[in-house]
């Protein structure tokens, strides 16, 4: 009787457990999937935003105290043209000039007609062009919001192969450029294939 009893308890002590492990461990939490990303907007809808389109210059791989990088950043309330040195970013030479939001919405419809966001449906090269086209110009082109990187591509003057983007880059070029004035007196000092020190920048 009393091994009866025991054995009782004992098969009641492990219901009691496995009840206890099903209510709070056995049901799995089911997979909570977060929401997918909205659409990108088309370009020239980000002239009524805080959103910033910029075309980098990046010259050849060289030495740190010789690289030189231009960059054109174009928002709705400014224009800016920063000259940087070696590989961390580090900028030495600034322009602003202001901006209006109907001229930044023109300037998104003319580099949206040169293809400022579109990718090569199947690149070779890698995502970064850190490193790539070393004997050449890489052009990156980026498109940023709040902070946040919403698209990011880049063509280079080693073919249209070394990178991701299938924009008509000369032509980008071009518009950036234009969007500073005297530019080419402002970077008139910026060597992109240095090979020996720059002694005025």
């Amino acid at each position: 009787m009393r091994l009866s009893r025991i054995l009782i308890g004992l098969l009641a002590v492990i219901v009691l457990i496995i009840l206890i492990v099903w209510i709070f461990g056995g049901k799995k939490k089911p997979t909570v999937t977060p929401p997918p990303p909205p659409p990108p907007l088309s370009l020239p809808d980000y002239s009524s935003t805080d959103a910033v389109v910029s075309l980098t210059n990046d010259g050849i791989v060289n030495g740190d105290e010789l690289h030189r990088a231009i960059r054109i950043s174009i928002s709705a309330d400014s224009r800016e043209l920063d000259v940087i040195q070696g590989y961390s970013n580090n900028v030495i030479q600034k322009q602003t000039f202001y901006n209006t939001q109907d001229a930044f919405d023109v300037f998104l419809r003319a580099i949206n007609g040169f293809g400022f966001l579109s990718k090569l449906s199947k690149p070779t090269a890698p995502t970064s062009p850190i490193g790539q086209c070393p004997l050449g110009s890489r052009y990156i082109f980026d498109l940023d919001q709040g902070g946040g990187d919403l698209s990011s591509t880049w063509a280079s003057t080693c073919g249209k192969s070394v990178g991701t983007s299938s924009a008509d880059a000369l032509n980008m070029l071009t518009l950036f450029r234009d969007q500073i004035p005297d530019y080419s007196k402002l970077t008139s000092n910026v060597n992109l294939s240095a090979t020996a020190p720059q002694t005025s920048q």
